[in-house]
């Protein structure tokens, strides 16, 4: 596609998905989060400023079916279609080894890691097929591909979330459904990272570019559905080689 559209940023108020939902409001799109809390939603449409106009944040628990449901009703009660949802959500949980997790804890990480992705790919990748259009991106984080002590539990719910993305475009195949994960090995340079955060580290705005760049066939390989982004300077070569 080309131009601005309409899309849904799932973890549109964390760290990497204000710079998406920004970057996305500064090419002239309507964006839409859903908000565990409307005191969230405040501070986004602080955040992005005069932009605001075109951003909706509804409330919506992504762990629950019927509230993915219904925070999908309420998206197309307010916009005739629907182009691009992007997929930025999970929780982390690091230091302990994977044998020592209890059982109730697995329960919650489970329903925050892979419940959530499950209801959003049943509810927007539904309508999606149904009207035979629009572009589905899974972020990922190097976790998916590499093992480190201490975080295996990460791994594990980042290369399922990988392997769902992948079986979902395989089954969108010869659509015209486009689905995408797209996995940084780099931290992601947020805002709360700061100072902390490198300068080859990959930013929240690059990402938003390069989601851009994939729905309007401006990158090489915007028709695979895998993508691996290793630097911010490889990034922005495949930017620059798109313009």
């Amino acid at each position: 596609m080309t131009g601005a559209g309409t899309a849904v940023v799932a973890g549109g108020t964390g760290g990497i998905g204000e710079g998406i939902v920004k970057t996305l409001l500064g090419q002239g799109w309507t964006v839409f989060v859903p908000v565990l809390g409307m005191e969230k939603g405040e501070r986004l449409l602080s955040y992005v400023g005069d932009q605001g106009n075109r951003l909706r944040v509804m409330p919506a628990d992504l762990s629950l079916r019927e509230e993915v449901a219904g925070f999908r009703k309420l998206v197309m009660q307010a916009t005739p279609k629907l182009d691009l949802v992007v997929v930025s959500v999970g929780s982390s949980y690091y230091g302990h080894s994977l044998h020592k997790i209890d059982e109730a804890e697995w329960a919650r990480l489970l329903e925050e890691n892979l419940a959530t992705h499950f209801h959003l790919q049943h509810e927007f990748l539904g309508y999606f097929h149904d009207v035979n259009q629009g572009a589905y991106v899974t972020l990922a984080g190097p976790e998916a591909d590499f093992v480190h002590p201490e975080t295996g539990l990460m791994s594990v719910f980042a290369a399922a979330q990988k392997m769902m993305a992948r079986v979902e475009a395989l089954e969108a195949a010869g659509s015209g459904v486009r689905v995408y994960s797209i996995t940084s090995k780099t931290p992601i340079a947020t805002r709360a990272r700061g100072e902390q955060s490198s300068p080859s580290w990959i930013t929240p705005f690059d990402l938003g570019d390069y989601i851009l760049a994939l729905v309007r066939d401006q990158v090489a390989g915007c028709r695979d559905s895998l993508h691996v982004l290793d630097t911010r300077e490889q990034l922005r070569r495949l930017l620059g080689a798109a313009r």
